[in-house]
C-alpha cells in the first residue's frame, strides 16, 4: 500500500519551498538527462517557469542570475550545464553572515526610545546657535507629543528642559520659557490617545467579583 503513496516525509528536503516540490523534482529530471543542448533548453524552460512563479522578482537587475543560482542550489551542484552565469560557490552559500551588534548602550528614559538619544547627542554637537535651537525645540515638541500619546501625560517646560540635560549629558542647556513647543492635534494622535485611554487594565474588571467570594 505504501508504494502507491509517495510521502513528503519520505521524500529530498525542499531546498526552496517557494518553488515546490513538484519543480524540484523537475530539476532533479533535467540533472540526467544525457543531451547537453536538450539540458540546457530544460533550464531555460525552468528559469520560464520560475519567471512566472516569482513575478516580483523581475524588478531585480539579475534576477535571471539569481534564478540560475538557484537551480544549482537546488541540483546540489550536480547539474551540468552551460549557464550564462557563473556557478556560485558552495563555500560562499554556507557562509553565515556576520552577526549585528545590538545597541547596548542603556536608554535614559526608556519611554522616548533610542532614536530621541541619538538626535540629542545630534543636538549637542551643533555648533550653529540658531540651527541649534531650532533644532531643539523640534525635540522638545516631540517629547511633548510623544509623552502625550503613550503616556497621556503633559510635561512643563521644565521637565522638558531638565530631560533634554540628562538625555545631553549637561551639553544642551535650554532656558524653560525660551522652548518654542509645537502641539501635534492631528487625528491619529487624538485617536491613539483615546483608544489608551480606554483600554485601561481595570476597565472591564468585576466589580462584583469581590462580594461573591
Amino acid at each position: 500500500m505504501s508504494e502507491l503513496f509517495e510521502y513528503n516525509t519520505l521524500a529530498e528536503p525542499l531546498v526552496f519551498s517557494e518553488y515546490g516540490r513538484a519543480f524540484q523534482n523537475m530539476v532533479f529530471h533535467v540533472c540526467k538527462i544525457e543531451d547537453k543542448d536538450k539540458r540546457l533548453s530544460m533550464c531555460e524552460t525552468l528559469i520560464g517557469i520560475m519567471e512566472v512563479l516569482n513575478p516580483i522578482a523581475k524588478n531585480q537587475l539579475d534576477y535571471k542570475q539569481k534564478f540560475w543560482d538557484h537551480i544549482h542550489i537546488i541540483s546540489n551542484f550536480q547539474l551540468n550545464v552551460e549557464s550564462p552565469y557563473p556557478i556560485p560557490e558552495i563555500e560562499q552559500i554556507e557562509q553565515k553572515p556576520e552577526p549585528i551588534p545590538y545597541p547596548n548602550q542603556p536608554i535614559k528614559f526608556r519611554f522616548y526610545g533610542r532614536n530621541l538619544q541619538l538626535m540629542v547627542n545630534k543636538a549637542a554637537t551643533i555648533e550653529d546657535v540658531e540651527l541649534k535651537g531650532e533644532f531643539v525645540n523640534l525635540l522638545a515638541s516631540f517629547m511633548t507629543n510623544s509623552s502625550k500619546s503613550w503616556n497621556n501625560e503633559n510635561l512643563s517646560n521644565g521637565q522638558l528642559a531638565e530631560h533634554l540635560g540628562v538625555l545631553s549629558g549637561n551639553k544642551i542647556t535650554v532656558n524653560p520659557e525660551q522652548l518654542e513647543i509645537t502641539i501635534d492635534n492631528s487625528p491619529n494622535l487624538q485617536f491613539v490617545s483615546k483608544k489608551k485611554k480606554f483600554f485601561k487594565p481595570n476597565k472591564f474588571k468585576n466589580k462584583n467579583y469581590n462580594s461573591k467570594k
